[in-house]
């Protein structure tokens, strides 16, 4: 997979020592080196042409001598950066020297150990080796590549993307809400659509093997489709994409005949007055808008109401589409099925005998199986394609392996594989950096491309002389950190990067990160083997002697052998190490080891509790750009105040409670500085690390210099926290810090102590701390001024993203913020005075036009908390996409702003959360009165509403894209208003806990909720049975549910009709008969099942269950003994089980041996039992807390009487009583 990587480090080395001999030559200055410059110049651009010639032919590396050559150039490269970081950290060393307070005496001896000569020579013979290098690997591509191999031609996009023989090619499960979506588009008359533009647009956005083009043909082959258009055309694009030979397809399509010369022309003449449907099948070009113009030249002289649906697997194809066609464009972003689905597209290929009741338990494995592998369609038919036929041996191997390492579906991965192909050379070398993270990582631009720079993905640019950089005076285009924003962003329009917003339901903070599908990362280990290695409790042998970047996940794993492997690697240029727990001494002193021999790290992330012997090493360390830690003490700390390359600086924990960092000012290149709260404040001439651009946390202290004065020079700051705001001295102080002239900064925090009572001064300081109009994101916490600063109140920060207010507790108003176009993220908290925003109160209630005061027209979240005082907002935005309301003093929720001219605008929101707003009495107003509005909500979350009565009219029943239901904790809420069904089907998780008389007319509503996967009911009060078979039966997906403390339920009701649940918990029901009548047979099989009363495992549908993996009984203290035959019959299956608090339980059933599954057994609190039956041999833990200590006595280790019954069990931990206390 990784045969085509010298290829591209080569290109990646070629093209970094064409920049680096200008600095290299810059040293060795002279004649003659001028000349054998030009000469080195020219022989690296000829090995940068034959590598882009190797990959325009697709060239395979499989000549060992050409390869082993590449590795050596690259090294010979890496040798020169090396050579001539060294000279210029000398440099950096020596003015450090000078600038200390040390006398001439000691500065004269630390000043000889730096000798010019012998850094140059080491440059100089570098450069000859790169040279002769150069020279061997063009020698060997002329001998093996240029006359040996040839070309192979580029595989289309869809080349591995087919279907095992034995399926059909159109089987498409779990895609009816996307069809749906895509059809009511369809559908849509033109009277409905931009006026301007005859042509619309619907991209289906996803990942290589989703089944976008399965969609985009049910689509196709929909009845609707021909009675709604007059030409229908589907349309393969290729790889490159040419317009020409896209306009030459549709027309032969339908004209059935061969265009000519003028076939545009043609096309345009034959659409006229003619409705299309052009779908555009696997589109990837997102660059050249000229190839969309020409393609939509002739399309636009169809008929109103045409459309065109393409697929593809990049959001920057869908944007460039939006921007050239014009009009409305709507796109879906089409990801995995969902795990139920999945697991019936599964079901649906299998061998017709593996569904029957004799392989119910190989069922389970491969419910597990379709889970494992991303829920993407083609990769779950590739897996069924190797299982099918095979009835048990390899279906448990398959569920502990990667898709991967499958015999037979590894063809699948070139498809995978074409769109890292399509990315350009310095996208591939970042996105190959993601495999050194695990599978689910969260990734924050600012981090990860502070390591991409730091490691030397994206080269930190000089300005000195001979760097051939442009000459500008946009500081900007030198800065590696805006090139790597630029290449995240890259990689996230083209689909690499998935942006997840996260949002807490409890303080409502949001958190922006992108993740890596699955499939994805898989891909980035593959296609990166050679270069980058994670190592964790397998995979040392990706580490390989070209290995650059190292990320090690479990210290326990390293041995002498492989830490000399890992330092034997000369050109290692990130090391990652991860541990939960403090190092052994002997694991502290082979990574001491790594250090000591790794000289040329640039990242090193120490992720480790207190590892101070491993930093001895660090002033071998001098080419250092990153360096994080968890914690430092003040000896070593001083050691990497000598790191002088240093970029960024991460320290979690100071040991030192008065750490001294006067010698921090010494790291001049520190762009990024991250130090607990206070110390920044401490460090000795701050205003000479004029480098930096991430300053977090410096508090202003009375009396000691920290004065904002300091950070005067920082005029490259870009984030800046100000803490302890009211320490400020005078309006003077406050403008020395000259925040308006800091045009770089985008970040501002203002704090000040909230419990200051002295606020005389906060009024004028906080109008002199004005920041440039440039900031993008601010947060003011604390500030107990009663005046609000003109800069917010006259809305002149116009760029403004994001906006933080929190304990501004004297502020009674707010403007609207209107004015703020750029503005989408608002966050108002603890303002306990405020009453309005924009208008006062009885000038909102007065508007006989509700939409005439809105919120910023672009904002995407507001989080308003502990606004007691605020009654009422101006109208919502309908970008908005998260409302969160808590404490605040509404009656009425806000509503949607309606722009002129339009009678229903369609709000963007997704997530609602209402929390105890004490004055709201119904939902039936405001937001939630125009359903037809919230097509995009999918999580509503409302509790604490002690005054709200009142439902919408009809519930929740039009939110049709509605996933999430949470009501909680409305006690008078009733359903006397409500019509018909409460709950849309589109539901997939309800929590219902105690909301008044509306939890029976809930239950009423789950009727054909096809899509719930789960359903909690708790402290359900009113509920004396759950729904009848007739209800349940209607719930095809239905894995999880779970009741507790209903306390007045009294029958299971028709539950044994769930046929797929899989995780069932029944705690604190304490009146459930259990001599209750049958309910008919149990169809399901658990995964998991939790309850607080032995005795309903003798109450049906649990009496009847098999294949049931986990049980767990907690707190039933009139439990004796376990329930033997639940146990038999479930034998084959049971892999856990966990007694919580038995007190009364004195034996196990006698026949435990033959639970041959059982594989872990714990038990607590079971003060009388005497002895433990024969255990099966599965067991390979066993737990007993809270024993009799005369039972821990018998089964001591190797003195017990009874240890030979449990000592071939791996883990044996009985503790008695008064252990388990301590």
């Amino acid at each position: 997979m990784a045969e085509d990587l010298p290829l591209l480090a080569g290109r990646s080395a070629a093209t970094l020592a064409l920049s680096l001999l200008d600095k290299a030559f810059s040293h060795l200055a002279g004649g003659a080196e001028e000349i054998y410059k030009e000469e080195l110049l020219e022989s690296v651009r000829r090995i940068l042409t034959i590598l882009d010639e190797a990959e325009r032919r697709l060239i395979k590396w499989r000549f060992p001598s050409l390869e082993i050559s590449i590795w050596e150039f690259t090294r010979a490269v890496d040798e020169i950066e090396d050579a001539v970081d060294e000279i210029q950290y000398h440099r950096l060393e020596d003015a450090a020297v000078r600038r200390g307070p040390v006398s001439k005496l000691v500065k004269r001896k630390i000043l000889a150990r730096f000798v010019p000569g012998s850094g140059l020579e080491r440059l100089r013979e570098a450069v000859v080796r790169l040279g002769h290098m150069a020279s061997v690997v063009y020698r060997y591509y002329q001998r093996s590549v240029a006359r040996r191999a040839p070309g192979v031609a580029a595989p289309s996009p869809s080349e591995h993307e087919r279907y095992p023989s034995w399926i059909a090619a159109d089987a498409v499960v779990g895609r009816d809400e996307e069809k749906g979506q895509v059809m009511r588009w369809l559908m849509k008359l033109p009277a409905e659509e931009a006026e301007t533009n005859p042509v619309s647009a619907f991209a289906i956005v996803g990942m290589a093997g989703m089944g976008k083009s399965a969609l985009a043909k049910l689509v196709h082959d929909d009845p609707q489709v021909p009675t709604n258009f007059d030409i229908v055309v589907w349309v393969k694009v290729s790889f490159e994409f040419r317009a020409a030979a896209v306009v030459s397809d549709i027309l032969r399509s339908i004209a059935a005949t061969e265009p000519g010369s003028s076939a545009s022309a043609h096309l345009a003449e034959k659409l006229r007055d003619k409705k299309l449907l052009l779908i555009l099948d696997d589109v990837w070009e997102d660059e050249m808008r000229g190839r969309w113009e020409d393609l939509l030249s002739p399309i636009r002289s169809a008929k109103r109401g045409s459309k065109i649906l393409l697929t593809t697997r990049m959001q920057s194809v869908a944007d460039m589409a939006a921007t050239t066609i014009g009009g409305e464009f709507e796109c879906l972003k089409l990801d995995g099925l969902q795990e139920s689905d999945n697991f019936l597209l599964f079901k649906s290929l299998l061998n017709p005998d593996v569904n029957s009741e004799d392989y119910a338990n190989l069922l389970l494995i491969g419910e597990q199986i379709s889970k494992r592998f991303g829920a993407c369609p083609f990769l779950t038919l590739a897996v069924v394609s190797h299982l099918r036929d095979d009835l048990k041996t390899s279906w448990t191997d398959v569920l502990q392996q990667h898709w991967y390492q499958i015999e037979g579906i590894y063809s699948i991965l070139p498809s995978l594989k074409l769109s890292y192909d399509h990315l350009p050379a310095r996208l591939q070398i970042c996105f190959r950096y993601c495999s050194l993270f695990p599978r689910g990582h969260k990734f924050y631009m600012d981090k990860l491309v502070d390591m991409w720079v730091s490691s030397g993905l994206i080269p930190f640019p000089s300005r000195e002389p001979g760097d051939s950089l442009p000459a500008t005076d946009n500081v900007s285009i030198l800065n590696p950190v805006d090139v790597g924003e630029e290449y995240f962003t890259a990689l996230t329009r083209k689909s690499f990067f998935c942006r997840m917003l996260e949002t807490d339901p409890c303080g409502g903070n949001q958190k922006e990160y992108y993740v890596l599908h699955s499939l994805l990362h898989d891909l980035a280990q593959l296609v990166s083997r050679g270069e980058c290695a994670r190592v964790d409790n397998g995979g040392f042998q990706d580490v390989m002697w070209t290995t650059r970047h190292i990320s090690i996940a479990n210290c326990g794993i390293l041995t002498h052998e492989r830490a000399r492997k890992i330092s034997y690697l000369r050109s290692l240029r990130t090391l990652i190490i991860e541990s939960e727990s403090c190092l052994d001494q002997e694991t502290e002193l082979l990574l001491g080891e790594i250090l000591k021999s790794t000289k040329c790290l640039r990242l090193l992330q120490l992720s480790v509790p207190s590892p101070f012997h491993v930093l001895d090493r660090f002033p071998n360390l001098i080419h250092l750009r990153y360096i994080s830690l968890i914690s430092c003490d003040e000896s070593h700390l001083h050691k990497i105040f000598k790191s002088y390359h240093l970029q960024v600086l991460k320290l979690s924990y100071l040991t030192a409670k008065e750490p001294d960092l006067s010698d921090m000012y010494n790291l001049r290149c520190l762009r990024s500085l991250h130090i607990p709260d206070n110390m920044s404040s401490k460090i000795h001439e701050l205003g000479r690390l004029t480098s930096l651009q991430v300053l977090r946390g410096f508090e202003v202290v009375q009396n000691d210099g920290s004065r904002l004065s300091t950070l005067s020079n920082l005029r490259s700051l870009r984030q800046l926290g100000l803490m302890n705001l009211q320490n400020v001295q005078n309006c003077r102080e406050a403008m020395e810090v000259k925040l308006k002239e800091k045009h770089d900064m985008r970040i501002l925090l203002l704090s000040w102590n909230r419990y200051n009572n002295d606020t005389r001064l906060d009024d004028q300081i906080i109008g002199n701390l004005e920041p440039n109009r440039e900031i993008q994101i601010l947060h003011i916490h604390g500030y107990n001024g009663s005046v609000l600063p003109f800069w917010i109140a006259n809305s002149l920060l116009v760029n403004l993203v994001s906006l933080e207010l929190e304990y501004c507790i004297k502020w009674k108003s707010l403007p609207s913020l209107q004015e703020l176009n750029l503005l989408q993220h608002v966050k108002l908290q603890h303002l306990f005075q405020l009453e309005y925003m924009g208008l006062e109160l009885k000038e909102l209630t007065d508007t006989n036009e509700p939409g005439i005061v809105c919120l910023p027209r672009f904002l995407r979240s507001l989080i308003i908390g502990w606004c007691p005082n605020l009654k009422i907002l101006p109208t919502i935005p309908p970008s908005l996409e998260v409302l969160i309301l808590k404490h605040v003093g509404f009656m009425v929720l806000p509503g949607i702003h309606q722009r002129e001219s339009k009678t229903s605008v369609k709000s963007e929101l997704t997530f609602v959360h209402i929390q105890s707003c004490a004055h709201l009495t119904s939902l039936d107003e405001g937001l939630l009165e125009c359903q037809e509005q919230l097509g995009s909500l999918s999580i509503l979350i409302i509790s604490h509403c002690e005054s709200l009565r009142h439902l919408p009219r009809n519930g929740f029943a039009a939110l049709h894209h509605l996933k999430f239901l949470e009501m909680v904790a409305c006690p008078l809420l009733k359903d006397g208003n409500t019509e018909g069904n409460i709950l849309p089907i589109s539901l997939k998780n309800l929590d219902m806990n105690p909301c008044g008389s509306i939890d029976v007319s809930m239950l009423l509503s789950l009727r054909n909720l096809s899509f719930l996967t789960k359903l909690t009911l708790f402290n359900c009060t009113n509920l004396e049975k759950l729904p009848p078979a007739e209800i349940f039966g209607t719930l095809q997906v239905l894995s999880d549910l779970s009741v507790a403390r209903c306390r007045g339920l009294l029958s299971f009701g028709g539950l044994g009709a769930v046929s797929s649940l899989r995780m069932l918990s029944i705690l604190c029901c304490d009146k459930l008969n259990l001599s209750d009548s049958p309910q008919g047979c149990c169809s399901f099989m658990l995964q998991e099942l939790r309850i607080d009363c032995q005795a309903l495992l003798f109450v049906e549908p649990l009496q009847s269950l098999r294949y049931t993996k986990e049980l767990y009984i907690c707190n039933d203290c009139a439990m004796e003994s376990l329930a033997e035959g639940w146990l038999l019959q479930n034998a084959t299956s049971l892999h856990s089980i966990k007694i919580g608090i038995a007190e009364s339980l004195q034996s196990l059933p006698s026949q435990m041996d033959k639970l041959e599954a059982l594989q872990s057994l714990h038990i607590e609190r079971a003060p009388l039992m005497k002895l433990l039956p024969q255990l099966p041999a599965s067991l390979s833990k066993l737990t007993i807390w809270g024993c009799d200590p005369m039972f821990m006595k018998q089964y001591e280790k190797d003195v017990g009487p009874n240890w030979g019954q449990v000592k071939h069990i791996a883990h044996v931990d009985i503790k008695s009583y008064s252990e388990v206390q301590e």
